[in-house]
């Protein structure tokens, strides 16, 4: 199948949200986590935009969904964990805490793709592009903040694979 039939314009805002997680990567690798930081808030809006115009445009499809959490899964679960591991250089746990954070946001994007609710069940992983800045914000003013990082990353990682139902913000 050409993947060019398969891409519909929503698509690619997906694409920049993707973009966006894997220089955000890159540049936490880089020690610019200023920039870093501001890309995973820049890959929500990315994120929000392609929902808004796949369903404007009624371009909601399979493809769209599963590419969209693919790019979800680096943006907003491997580029925060690299964020944290970048500015702490944590050991063993912190390692330990930042794995089980990006498998929790694996486990709640498939649940969501065979989900056939409306709405959410345990908070969308794309909190955490809001999430990470604003604790990095915090660190930049507070960097002892940084030691509270892992059980927050923890207490997000729970609420993400929770059964909590959330209704749609936009």
């Amino acid at each position: 199948m050409n993947m060019l039939s398969l891409m519909k314009i929503a698509d690619i805002f997906t694409v920049g949200n993707l973009c966006c997680g894997v220089l955000s990567i890159f540049l936490a690798i880089d020690g610019l986590f200023d920039l870093s930081a501001l890309l995973l808030f820049l890959a929500v809006v990315f994120d929000v935009l392609d929902g808004k115009i796949a369903g404007l445009m009624h371009q909601k499809n399979l493809f769209g969904k599963q590419i969209d959490s693919m790019s979800d899964l680096v943006s907003f679960g491997v580029a925060p964990a690299l964020l944290f591991y970048s500015l702490s250089s944590p050991g063993i746990l912190g390692i330990i805490v930042a794995l089980f954070f990006v498998a929790c946001g694996m486990l709640r994007l498939a649940r969501y793709n065979i989900s056939e609710e409306a709405g959410f069940e345990g908070i969308p992983i794309t909190v955490n592009g809001v999430l990470f800045p604003l604790l990095f914000l915090l660190f930049s003013r507070f960097p002892e903040s940084l030691h509270y990082w892992p059980i927050i990353i923890l207490i997000q990682s729970v609420l993400m694979i929770s059964t909590f139902k959330i209704s749609r913000l936009f």
